[in-house]
């Protein structure tokens, strides 16, 4: 399993970034706070099991499309 590590507060401001682009009613505060506990509640505890047997793999979702792009085939090659 692959797991994009990015901070609450930058996943905030992309999203938000990208309903001023795209013109995305959807994307405002309540719905992305919304989407960030579902996947505490949903997907998180799949992470954690993958990570318990040893399977996942956590990137830095930080930095440029490329960078990260680059981290992921880095840890996926």
């Amino acid at each position: 399993m692959v797991q994009l590590e990015v901070p609450k507060e930058e996943l905030m401001r992309r999203l938000l970034e990208r309903a001023k682009i795209q013109g995305r009613a959807d994307d405002n505060e309540a719905t992305i706070n919304n989407r960030l506990q579902e996947y505490n509640n949903k997907t998180l505890p799949v992470a954690q099991y993958y990570a318990a047997q040893g399977k996942q793999k956590v990137i830095d979702g930080l930095g440029t499309v490329e960078d990260i792009a680059a981290r992921i085939r880095q840890a996926i090659g």
